[in-house]
């Protein structure tokens, strides 16, 4: 169970500003660390500090299009060709 309640309003932010980061963010290098995407993606776009931006890396959200397996059969899967219709 989450700890804190978020509007949705802010889990709809904190998905905008983890996709800016997702585009931008490379591990290992400095000139594209969390610092550096903030400063230059983040801040003028939504006006947070650093440490909001950072919170806001930390807050669960759901995925927006979680992504099937299509190994995974479903119940409704449906091909025409099984035994019992012959």
């Amino acid at each position: 169970m989450e700890k804190h309640k978020h509007h949705k309003s802010t889990l709809a932010r904190v998905k905008a500003i983890r996709a800016i980061t997702e585009l931008h963010y490379e591990a290992g290098n400095n000139q594209r660390c969390y610092k550096q995407v903030w400063r230059h993606h983040v801040f003028p776009i939504y006006g947070c500090c650093y440490r909001t931006y950072l919170n806001y890396l930390g807050i669960p959200t759901a995925p927006s299009n979680p992504k099937s397996d299509i190994r995974q059969l479903s119940l409704f899967d449906f091909d025409g060709n099984s035994p019992a219709m012959k």
